[in-house]
C-alpha cells in the first residue's frame, strides 16, 4: 500500500507516521509538507508543497490507494481572517485537483469540531453545523469540496473526522498552556468551572485514523473526543492528579480578564512576547462539547481516558513539560 498524507511533519502527522511505519503492508509514503519530517526512514519520502498553490510534485507517476488530509492552519488564535481560508479551503481544493490526477479512491481528511458553534448543548454528527470562526468556517468549506468530490464518483470513499482539542507529544498547544500554568500554581476559571472542553489524546486520533481505514460502512463525518464530557475543573483535578501539581484556581469573571489579556497583546506588539490573548481567554468560558456517536457506533472502542492518556503523555518525558 502506498500513501499520499499532506501536512505529515506536523503535530499529528508526525505520530501518525511513524505508527503506520510499522505495518508492514505499507510499502511507500510520500508526505507534502513545506517542513521536512523529523522522521527518517527509507519507506518515507518528504516532498515539499505549499498546497495554497497547484500542487506541482515529481509524484506523477505514482499510484496511491489513500490520502490522508492533514495540513492546515489550525492554531487559534494566530493568523489573518483569509490566511485560514487560503490554506484550508483552496488548500483542499488543490489536494482534491491532485487526487483527481493520481486517481486516488480513497480520502480522509482532518476537520474540526469548530465546524459546530461553540455552547453548551452537546453535538452529535446530526447537529447542525454552524461555524463562527475563520477556522471553523474554512474547514466546513473544505468539507463541502470534499463532498462534491466523493459524489461525483462510486468508486471512490471519504472520511471527514471532526476532532476535539488534540494534545501529546510535542503538541505545544492548549494542553501543554494550561499545564505550564498549573505548574505555575495559577490558573483562573474564566467565568465558570463547568465549561466543556472536549479533547482527545494524539494516540487515540492515530488509531482511529487506521480503523477507518478498513471500515467499509457509508458514514462519512465522524465526531471525534473521549465520549466522557470533560468539564474544565475535571481537566484540571486530572492534571493535577498524573502531574503531582499544586495550584490556586480562582473563578474570575470574563469580563475582567479580557481587557487585562488585552494589555498583554500590547506588551506583545511592543516586544514582551507572551502567550496571553483575549481569545484564549473566551475560548475558556465557551464550551466546545461533542459526542463521537458515529465512532461508538461502528465499534470503535478506546483505549484511553483522559486520565490514562495524561498518565501516558507523563511517560513520554516530553520536552515541552
Amino acid at each position: 500500500m502506498k500513501i499520499l498524507i499532506t501536512g505529515g511533519s506536523g503535530f499529528i502527522g508526525t505520530h501518525l507516521i511513524k505508527e503506520l511505519l510499522q505495518d508492514d503492508s505499507i510499502d511507500k509514503i510520500i508526505n507534502l509538507d513545506l517542513k521536512e519530517s523529523s522522521i527518517k526512514n527509507s519507506k518515507l519520502v518528504t516532498q515539499s508543497c505549499d498546497i495554497r498553490k497547484d500542487i506541482k510534485v515529481d509524484i506523477i507517476n505514482e499510484h496511491f490507494d489513500w490520502c490522508i488530509h492533514l495540513a492546515a492552519l489550525c492554531k487559534e488564535p494566530g493568523y489573518d481572517w483569509e490566511e485560514y481560508f487560503d490554506t484550508n479551503h483552496i488548500g483542499t481544493n488543490h489536494v482534491i485537483q491532485l487526487c483527481k490526477r493520481l486517481s486516488i479512491p480513497k480520502i480522509t481528511f482532518t476537520s474540526t469540531m469548530m465546524v459546530y458553534n461553540a455552547g453548551e448543548v452537546q453535538r452529535t454528527e446530526s447537529s447542525i453545523t454552524s461555524p463562527d470562526t475563520a477556522y471553523g468556517i474554512s474547514k466546513l468549506l473544505a468539507e463541502k469540496e470534499l463532498e462534491k468530490w466523493v459524489n461525483l464518483d462510486a468508486n471512490r470513499a471519504l472520511k471527514i473526522i471532526r476532532p476535539a482539542v488534540v494534545f501529546g507529544e510535542n503538541e505545544n498547544a492548549n494542553f501543554t498552556r494550561l499545564y505550564k500554568s498549573l505548574k505555575s500554581g495559577f490558573f483562573p476559571y474564566v467565568g465558570k468551572s463547568t465549561t466543556v472542553k472536549s479533547n482527545i489524546y494524539v494516540h487515540e486520533l492515530v488509531r482511529f485514523i487506521k480503523f477507518l481505514n478498513k471500515s467499509k460502512s457509508e458514514i462519512v463525518h465522524y465526531n471525534f473526543s473521549f465520549p466522557e464530557s470533560s468539564k474544565i475543573s475535571h481537566l484540571v483535578a486530572t492534571f493535577k492528579t498524573v502531574f503531582g501539581l499544586k495550584s490556586f484556581n480562582p473563578t474570575l469573571p470574563l469580563f475582567l480578564l479580557v481587557p487585562i489579556a488585552r494589555v498583554f497583546e500590547l506588551l506583545n506588539t511592543l516586544g514582551l512576547k507572551n502567550s496571553i490573548h483575549h481569545r484564549r481567554i473566551e475560548k475558556l468560558f465557551y464550551s466546545t462539547n461533542i459526542y463521537p456517536k458515529a465512532a461508538l457506533d461502528e465499534g470503535y472502542k478506546f483505549k484511553h481516558t483522559i486520565q490514562s492518556a495524561l498518565e501516558d503523555w507523563k511517560s513520554s518525558e516530553d520536552p515541552n513539560l
